[in-house]
């Protein structure tokens, strides 16, 4: 009889402890949007090895979508890393061609790369398209500064400082791009 109890023991315990493992199989929920969005707001809290795995997400979730590439270029630009900002806006602007934002954050990259040849024709492009735009204004004219035409660059932020609203805070920096090009200490 101790021996029947005993077995059963051991079979019964043989049979909890060599049970099969469960695999549990989570799914993101998230969609492309989401992430984006989530990427924006680690972007604003600062988080932004967060914001960048949640662009790269958002960009792998949804192939023809070409923001998160551009939010995930602004974090890389962000970080200083010039190369992969342009990277992102290339491939931005392989999903949208026509995208001026795109146009525009790449020539500021390949200014800041120095190549300053390939940033005036994506300027250009990106002010034919937006030509009220003044961030794109202010990318063209810090790329002609660098090329040497000084004086439309100045002609370009005079315009652009004519187009803002006196409280933009924009409107401060683009008068302090425009003392650099000049010349003289703002």
């Amino acid at each position: 009889m101790r021996l029947a109890c005993c077995l059963v023991l051991c079979f019964a315990f043989a049979l909890g402890g060599c049970a099969t493992p469960r695999i549990v199989v989570l799914s993101d929920p998230l969609d492309a949007r989401e992430h984006n969005d989530l990427g924006a707001s680690y972007e604003a809290s600062g988080e932004l090895d967060l914001a960048l795995g949640a662009y790269e997400t958002a960009a792998a979730r949804d192939r023809s979508w070409d923001q998160p590439l551009i939010n995930l270029g602004n974090v890389h630009a962000a970080l200083g890393d010039w190369k992969e900002a342009a990277a992102s806006y290339r491939q931005a602007l392989k999903r949208n061609p026509e995208n001026p934002e795109a146009m525009n954050n790449l020539a500021f990259a390949q200014t800041n790369l120095g190549q300053e040849r390939d940033a005036l024709k994506w300027s250009a492009q990106a002010l034919k398209i937006e030509p009220g735009n003044v961030l794109f204004k202010s990318t063209r004219a810090l790329v002609l500064s660098r090329t040497g035409e000084k004086a439309e660059a100045l002609r370009l932020l005079d315009e652009a400082v004519r187009d803002l609203p006196g409280e933009d805070p924009l409107r401060e920096e683009i008068i302090a791009l425009r003392h650099r090009i000049a010349g003289f200490a703002p």
